[in-house]
């Protein structure tokens, strides 16, 4: 072989060799974002359930104080003792389990990207998945009754967390918890429509109230009904963590504002990112994971965004 040659071919092998790197590396960064985007779209989850468990407690207290006032009720209640009846808090903590669960995948999956040879999370992540893998075993995860298969989804998920040996491999991890992923991430996404649609009915309940309210003193009060319209605009506001009414999601206004349709719609969407992702992980190259963890991280930055809004 000429110098010449040699050099071409050894130039070649180094630029591979240069190549393979980069491309470990990369996968590596879009591995760490998944979990860090998850963990956000986890954190949206639960705000979003609060929110919604906080507007059914205004909503109560509204409709107390109008049964009171239009002399249905013998009492009011100034202190705002709350009993929820959309979401209480027993049904919180279940949902927080399944996200756990989704959480803790994402943390097995860094883990595996990871350099080091020890593919174990940490000591807190590991307790934390000792305990759902023995709550779902026992049918004992927090809430009240679960499908069967969503416990069979959270075993599978909190073991695999668990393993030091058997996932070593991303592909296979990604290919072999994908159902059960999608299992907790459906299951999810059915209950946050369910609550947003529970979510709207409260609103809308209390608005019609609040226009009869102003209309029966309008000639009263004249002028001063200004006033009262805007109190009632504050008051359906404090119902409405989203800070629009109506709240009810049609397919014209999903995309269009804050309402509890759209919000949910979001939640589902970044939900559906991390399985998306996940099988990206699974079967696509390096371009395409890149691409499907971008989406999943651009979705979980908008979510947390209007869940930051929610707390104001």
């Amino acid at each position: 072989m000429n110098k010449n040659l040699l050099r071409l071919s050894q130039a070649a092998l180094a630029a591979a060799a240069l190549s393979a790197c980069s491309g470990i590396t990369q996968i590596q960064d879009s591995i760490g974002q998944f979990d860090q985007a998850t963990h956000s779209a986890s954190a949206a989850q639960m705000n979003f359930l609060y929110a919604v468990q906080a507007a059914d407690c205004t909503a109560q207290f509204y409709q107390g104080s109008y049964d009171w006032a239009t002399g249905t009720a013998k009492n009011f209640d100034l202190t705002g003792n709350c009993r929820p009846t959309v979401l209480e808090d027993k049904e919180i903590q279940k949902r927080q389990a399944l996200m756990d669960a989704v959480a803790l995948y994402a943390d097995k999956m860094a883990a595996i990207a990871g350099s080091d040879d020890d593919k174990t999370l940490s000591a807190n992540a590991q307790k934390v998945a000792s305990q759902l893998n023995g709550l779902a075993k026992q049918h004992g995860l927090p809430g009240g009754s679960i499908a069967a298969d969503v416990e069979t989804a959270v075993i599978a998920i909190s073991e695999m967390a668990l393993d030091q040996r058997r996932y070593r491999d991303l592909k296979t991890a990604a290919a072999d918890m994908a159902p059960h992923l999608s299992k907790v991430v459906d299951t999810l996404k059915a209950e946050n429509t369910a609550f947003a649609a529970a979510l709207a009915s409260k609103v809308d309940g209390i608005e019609p109230k609040l226009r009869s309210i102003i209309a029966s003193t309008h000639d009263s009060r004249g002028q001063m009904s200004f006033f009262d319209v805007v109190a009632a605009r504050q008051i359906l506001q404090g119902v409405n963590p989203l800070g629009s009414a109506p709240l009810t999601a049609t397919p014209a206004n999903v995309s269009s504002g804050m309402n509890a349709g759209s919000v949910a719609a979001q939640l589902n969407a970044t939900l559906d990112a991390v399985v998306s992702a996940n099988d990206a992980i699974a079967h696509a190259g390096t371009g395409g994971i890149v691409a499907a963890v971008n989406d999943l991280v651009a979705r979980a930055k908008s979510a947390r965004a209007v869940q930051a809004a929610l707390s104001q």
